[in-house]
């Protein structure tokens, strides 16, 4: 018996059900009979919203396991039956974005300068700009060095004579460059020890865990001053972006039924804090029990209490928030539009009009970048510019709740909900120069302590955990300065001991003006010479 053609679904809209229920209504039918056919649509209605609101539930659910994106075509790109084309050797590498450990040159196997030109015979040859040919070179990540002092044993006394090591092979076992490398390698890719135990064990370089973490700790000791020097600066710096996320230390949760029993906080978060001045960044993470706002709130206590508020980007969690100190709060436009995201299949008329709107606003934004406007003309360049398309999303909000033409507490609703809520929030970009569309800076940014959480796991102590923020905060800043982290932490550990007098002047963007300043001297003399010089 063969199975009935499935027909297609009628796809009816509110007003259309708005008129079905006038007609009913001024039928000519009996009460009784348009009561059936109200209570039918009432129920048809009813069931049609929930089947959205589930629908939308799984679509949120989702994007949360990473099963969708967000993005969308730009409004400028959108030209129908049109591929954008990559340009010529998209995704080639120039010679000048390597940052080569030596250069070799090589000279020409049968000409040199002033020869008589082999093809024409009259002109003689000159030099000129030499090729670039890349090779790249494979090694272990730490490599170890045999060193062997020369000795001599007197024939008559037996006396040994060794000869003197240099003083940085004397120092210890491990060179500063490798206490660099283990330090990003775990907090920089989030490699934990025991896997680069096992890498270096295959390379014929054993390196214990136990070692490393040895390794660390000493490189710790001798970087807390311009970690201490970051905060400072962070502090006074206008624009912070701010998100945490759970972590675990274990230590900390031995304590945890005692605490709940007292009805004190169990939970353990790691926040990212992102300053921004002037196209500068610094990149903070604090691991504890405090939230993103207290984590925040200590910071500025550094802060000059006579100066302006900074402007504070995040989500709407009232824990973002510092509770003794002001801040301009601007909300994440992107976590309004991620509601809608989670709506467009179940909603896709009323989700698509906000979606589309606000991909004006950053289609107006990238305009604003290209032609590097300043946090004045941007402002006014938004308020001309996005405004409408912002009031038309609240005027449309507003009316689709006034109406009930949406369920307040379904999906959609609070959707709609959460903007007209938070607006003020929201439209900061509107009304302050500098406030930031989105806290998208952030977000990556905690990704990189995420990357570090899901392969090692936890931090076993609080003391492992302040040595992970402050050596993870210097990696990600120098990243961010666009310097070789493992060169900078290698840098900081030769020069210690200026770096505690002087740790304004070995920040990630200026230290190598303050190398060849102070020249290539022994390390006890460079102190003496930053004193002499009253450098700072």
């Amino acid at each position: 018996m063969s199975r009935p053609a499935k027909k297609d679904v009628l796809e009816v809209t509110a007003e259309e059900i708005t008129g079905v229920r006038r007609e009913v209504e001024d039928s000519d039918l009996s009460v009784r009979s348009k009561a059936i056919l109200l209570t039918l649509i009432e129920e048809i209605v009813t069931i049609k919203r929930t089947k959205q609101e589930k629908q939308a539930e799984l679509e949120r659910i989702r994007r949360m396991l990473g099963d969708s994106s967000e993005k969308r075509p730009q409004q400028d790109e959108k030209t129908e039956g049109k591929k954008k084309t990559p340009p010529k050797n998209h995704g080639r590498l120039a010679a000048d974005d390597y940052r080569t450990s030596k250069t070799i040159p090589h000279s020409h196997q049968h000409l040199k300068v002033g020869q008589q030109c082999p093809d024409c015979e009259h002109g003689t040859l000159q030099r000129i700009q030499p090729g670039k040919i890349i090779r790249l070179i494979g090694h272990t990540p730490i490599d170890a060095e045999l060193h062997q002092p020369e000795k001599f044993r007197c024939g008559g006394c037996g006396q040994v004579f060794t000869a003197e090591l240099p003083a940085e092979i004397s120092e210890g076992k491990a060179d500063a460059s490798a206490n660099a490398i283990v330090a990003f390698f775990r907090f920089g890719m989030g490699i934990p020890h025991y896997r680069l135990a096992a890498i270096q064990r295959a390379m014929g370089v054993p390196l214990p865990a136990s070692t490393q973490y040895e390794m660390v700790e000493l490189l710790w000791t001798q970087v807390v001053p311009v970690f201490k020097m970051l905060l400072q600066m962070a502090a006074g710096w206008p624009l912070m972006f701010v998100d945490d996320t759970p972590a675990k230390i274990l230590e900390l949760l031995k304590e945890r039924e005692d605490r709940k029993a007292a009805g004190e906080r169990v939970g353990i978060f790691s926040t990212a804090i992102l300053a921004r001045n002037a196209g500068r960044e610094i990149h903070l993470f604090f691991t504890g029990r405090n939230h993103a706002g207290e984590n925040l709130g200590e910071l500025l206590k550094h802060r000059d209490p006579d100066s302006s508020p900074p402007i504070q980007m995040s989500d709407a969690l009232s824990r973002n928030a510092p509770k003794d100190h002001l801040t301009i709060l601007a909300l994440c436009l992107v976590h309004g539009r991620r509601n809608f995201i989670d709506c467009e299949n179940a909603f896709p008329e009323e989700s698509t009009y906000v979606i589309e709107r606000i991909g004006l606003v950053y289609k107006h934004e990238r305009h604003i970048r290209r032609e590097s406007m300043n946090d004045q003309q941007r402002l006014e360049y938004h308020q001309t510019h996005s405004k409408k398309p912002m009031d038309e999303i609240k005027a449309y909000a507003e009316l689709k709740l006034a109406s009930k033409d949406v369920e307040p507490n379904g999906i959609l609703g609070q959707a709609f909900q959460y903007m007209l809520t938070h607006w003020p929030g929201l439209t900061k970009f509107l009304e302050v120069p500098g406030a930031p569309l989105d806290n998208n800076e952030a977000e990556r940014l905690i990704k990189r302590f995420i990357l570090y959480r899901k392969n090692s796991l936890f931090y076993k102590t609080e003391n492992g955990a302040k040595v992970g923020d402050c050596l993870m905060s210097l990696i990600q800043t120098c990243i961010a300065a666009e310097e070789n982290p493992v060169e900078y932490l290698t840098a900081l550990q030769r020069n210690f001991r200026p770096v505690a007098k002087n740790p304004h002047l070995w920040l990630p963007w200026n230290y190598r003006n303050t190398l060849r300043s102070i020249g290539p001297i022994p390390e006890p003399a460079i102190a003496e010479k930053m004193e002499r010089r009253n450098v700072g």
